[in-house]
């Protein structure tokens, strides 16, 4: 099966039953399917080949969607792009990825149109709504003039279906290239996994161009169900009133997102009853937030998931069930909060020493996944591919550990550990404990530079709204809960944390700040 194998079948079984919603659009399965054939015949029309890239700079849109299956149906390689990036980084990627064909939503057309003279792989620009610039096409008008026909190409599972982005947070961005049968396993996992079934109503919030969203896409259409659009930035009372009035089932949100939603007013104001499942992704998710984000959704019956992942590895690799949500038990079991869960059922985990020796139960070691779901490689990047793959085996660049009965605790990023002294430290450690301080809405640790000790622990804090405690206070509840080394040296408070588009707290911008005037960045 491949990805556009899933559309045309969901068309096929429920042709009236509703595929997408974005504002006042509201298609049917039948009526998105017509429409993506509609795109791929115009597409294929203007000269686009099996293989060449099909680039997309636009905000969540229902058009997203069909750009998408139309690039399954067509063979071509799908790549979507931050919208958020400036004009040269957007320069950058796509010179990098090279794609033949570029859409772009009305409100980027003055950056694209800027950069048209610089991007010879581009041959054609198509505007998503009506275009100002005499050399863009008008997605509309392609739509309207184009067969509903389902097209003739020959796509295979092994074929590339899309190019997606790292975030780049340690270096330019590297391509992700993915496969077919990648997505359709990973499609078939997720449903499973998360026992998803006929009748859900999925809420997309987080930007489609993640790869998280291309997860959600396999859920959705492999087992049709309702895609509801969050058709603007990310607001929690604007989330929250959503997921009242669509009555939505299943929702797909970063730690700072449920943070925002937990400590918002509106949530005293909506009926989240519908609500039955809140996947958590992106980011590890506080330990303290966790309990509390359960507390305040739970009284609407809705249990949490987590999913641990990477754009490389699917991404879709590990799983903590709602049922493994324990607040009160055994210890081993209420400890399994701090956990990602385990392996999914296409996937194999380890915790390697250097040499890529496995470590003993409980022990620390860089987390290294096998899987059918895996990408195929870096996009042009041959060296790295290898860098990153090894015997089979992909590298996470993790750091963590498997407890007896396989479940995995992540302890931090191996690029953020803190050597103090000649001790590591491990800033989620730190983060879980201030996590815990009831004055602290959101918290990240970093290194920095410290002639003697090499590094010394920062803590930089954001208190709740209308909370106070001083950065003594805070060294001083540390201080109770972990041993010397580990506490922060100092505390920064700060108005607000920088964070990715997609929500997730961008701790390397934190530390950047302290490490721009020195020579080595250890």
């Amino acid at each position: 099966m491949t990805v556009g194998d899933m559309l045309t079948r969901a068309a096929a079984k429920f042709p009236s039953k509703t595929a997408v919603i974005c504002g006042e659009l509201s298609l049917t399965y039948r009526q998105f399917n017509q429409r993506v054939n509609r795109l791929a015949q115009a597409l294929l029309a203007r000269g686009l080949k099996k293989g060449d890239r099909l680039g997309l700079v636009c905000q969540n849109t229902h058009q997203f969607l069909e750009i998408y299956f139309a690039a399954a149906k067509t063979g071509a390689i799908f790549c979507p792009y931050n919208n958020l990036l400036t004009p040269r980084e957007l320069a950058d990627l796509l010179g990098y990825s090279g794609p033949r064909i570029l859409l772009y939503g009305p409100q980027y057309e003055d950056k694209v149109r800027g950069l048209a003279e610089s991007l010879p792989t581009v041959e054609q620009f198509v505007n998503l709504g009506q275009p100002a610039w005499d050399q863009a096409a008008d997605y509309e008008k392609l739509l309207a003039a184009a067969s509903d026909q389902e097209p003739a190409v020959e796509v295979t599972p092994q074929d590339v279906m899309s190019i997606y982005f790292t975030s780049g947070t340690t270096g330019n961005p590297k391509g992700a290239m993915r496969t077919h049968n990648h997505l359709v396993t990973t499609a078939y996992s997720g449903v499973i996994e998360n026992k998803i079934g006929y009748g859900e109503r999925v809420l997309i919030v987080t930007p489609m161009y993640h790869v998280s969203f291309e997860d959600n896409i396999g859920r959705c259409f492999l087992v049709p169900n309702t895609t509801v659009i969050y058709p603007s930035h990310f607001e929690p009372a604007g989330a929250l009133r959503m997921l009242d009035q669509e009555r939505i089932t299943c929702c797909l949100l970063v730690p700072t997102m449920i943070n925002a939603m937990v400590h918002s007013p509106a949530m005293e104001r909506v009926d989240l009853s519908a609500l039955r499942r809140v996947f958590y992704v992106g980011a590890p998710m506080p330990v303290e937030l966790l309990k509390k984000s359960m507390k305040t959704f739970g009284r609407f019956g809705c249990g949490f998931c987590q999913q641990y992942g990477a754009t490389e590895t699917g991404p879709l690799t590990t799983i903590l069930l709602p049922e493994d949500h324990l607040v009160e038990g055994p210890p081993e079991k209420v400890g399994r909060l701090a956990s990602a869960g385990r392996a999914v059922l296409d996937y194999q985990v380890r915790a390697v020493d250097p040499q890529g020796q496995d470590v003993a139960p409980g022990q620390v070691g860089e987390l290294v996944v096998k899987g059918e779901a895996m990408m195929k490689g870096y996009w042009q990047m041959p060296e790295a591919s290898a860098e990153r793959v090894r015997g089979g085996w992909l590298y996470t660049g993790d750091m963590g550990y498997l407890d007896s009965e396989g479940y995995v605790f992540i302890v931090d990023r191996k690029n953020d550990l803190i050597i103090s002294g000649g001790k590591n430290i491990y800033p989620r450690e730190v983060e879980e404990v201030l996590y815990e301080h009831p004055a602290v809405l959101e918290a990240t640790v970093v290194g920095v530079p410290d002639d003697y000790w090499g590094e010394a622990v920062r803590a930089v804090v954001v208190l709740k709204e209308g909370q106070e405690a001083t950065p003594e206070e805070i060294i001083a509840f540390c201080g109770q809960r972990l041993a010397g080394y580990k506490k922060p040296k100092a505390v920064e408070l700060w108005q607000e944390l920088p964070k990715s588009a997609s929500g997730k707290l961008l701790r390397r911008k934190v530390r950047d700040k302290y490490w721009e005037d020195r020579q080595r960045k250890i």
